[in-house]
């Protein structure tokens, strides 16, 4: 292991020099931005919450969006496994038998907890449900009434339903919520304590601390719309939750900037703020600690942990998943939320990179792509 100092000064400034980048370019208008190694952490943060707010800071509070899934999530059902409340291989039917009701029962069997964490199951990316449905009960009819985009452990298609599926399943094999088994088992115990579901535990962080997110529900109303119309759309349209134009106009949306409640249409209305696929807020530094979980060190024996990071999607199919992550070349694996959050944990050194940005306020901006890689290899050296 490299014994070199760390030089937290100097790291600091790299991460800042990127914020400062995507600032100008007018990806985000603000972020924190952190790295943490076995020799050592830093932490930066630039510009504003928005145009004429505070300037942000390392503590202020994001929407996780999709990163829930594997900070939440993923060592929820990792844990259950490991205690042998839930078996990788076992059929998502076993706990919940609605599925096995619906008219998906013809293809659902072949669902199973592997296939929901590697985005191989065979659902969907995305649906509206919200428009229709505001309870898991219902959610769930619906779910086990989809038709499959294709047959289970045949392709990877990352899923949104996949991973709401997972949340039901963690509490049925726990009897307990969502919200409080992510609580008792992975935040507390890794330090986290500005770290919930803000609708469970609105203690954790005051509304003023969190970043806005969107003006108004503009983006998803569009999404809902073209699923509606049977325009292209991610999650693509099926007969399975037939939606009319009307039904997405008359919608009661969200006006005003967002702020302090999940961004995520299915999570927020529907699903009211916890689910297995969004919902969680956090800052950089509980980022930094939740990290910790991965390590050799961890609380998972080392063959789950291997399995987590390593390819489990079926041979050939892109991307690459392993449980919960996608896995890019060199034993990197990594994730990234709608909201402008993304984290990338390297399996050979331990050490992590991660980015908490508001880049859909007011608008959702372009950019965060190129700008993650360029966080990515700015920050590759300071391992």
């Amino acid at each position: 292991m490299d014994q070199t100092p760390f030089d937290s000064e100097g790291a600091k400034g790299v991460l800042a020099a990127v914020l400062d980048r995507g600032i100008a370019d007018g990806v985000f208008p603000g972020g924190c931005a952190a790295i943490r190694s076995p020799r050592g952490t830093a932490m930066a943060a630039r510009g504003h919450l928005s145009a004429g707010d505070r300037a942000t800071s390392v503590d202020m509070v994001y929407d996780l969006a999709s990163l829930t899934k594997v900070v939440s999530t993923l060592p929820l059902v990792l844990l259950a496994i490991r205690d042998r409340r839930i078996d990788l291989d076992g059929p998502a039917t076993r706990w919940l038998p609605e599925l096995a009701a619906g008219t998906g029962r013809t293809w659902n069997a072949g669902i199973t907890v592997r296939r929901l964490l590697s985005h191989s199951s065979g659902l969907p990316a995305w649906r509206p449900y919200f428009i229709r449905h505001d309870n898991p009960a219902s959610y769930l009819e619906a779910i086990a009434n989809e038709a499959p985009s294709y047959t289970p452990g045949t392709a990877v298609e990352y899923s949104d339903l996949g991973f709401m599926l997972l949340g039901w399943i963690l509490e049925r094999a726990w009897d307990d919520g969502l919200a409080s088994l992510a609580q008792r088992l992975v935040f507390t115990p890794l330090g986290m304590s500005t770290t919930a579901y803000p609708v469970a535990d609105a203690s954790r962080f005051a509304l003023a601390d969190c970043a806005p997110t969107e003006d108004g529900n503009r983006f998803e109303r569009d999404m809902a719309l073209a699923y509606a119309e049977g325009r292209p759309v991610i999650g693509g349209h099926s007969d399975a939750f037939f939606l009319g134009a009307t039904d997405v106009e008359d919608f009661p949306w969200r006006r005003g900037v967002i702020r302090g409640e999940a961004h995520d249409s299915n999570c927020h209305y529907g699903l009211r703020g916890i689910s297995g696929h969004a919902g969680v807020f956090s800052t950089i530094g509980d980022l930094v600690r939740y990290t910790a979980f991965w390590d050799e060190s961890g609380p998972l024996p080392a063959a789950l942990r291997t399995a987590a990071l390593t390819a489990q999607s079926p041979a050939g199919a892109l991307p690459v998943r392993g449980l919960g992550w996608l896995v890019e070349d060199g034993g990197v694996a990594s994730h990234t939320g709608f909201t402008g959050t993304s984290l990338r944990y390297d399996t050979h050194n331990a050490t992590a990179t991660m980015a908490l940005t508001n880049r859909i306020h007011p608008r959702v901006s372009d950019g965060i792509a190129p700008w993650r890689a360029e966080l990515a290899a700015a920050t590759r050296p300071l391992a």
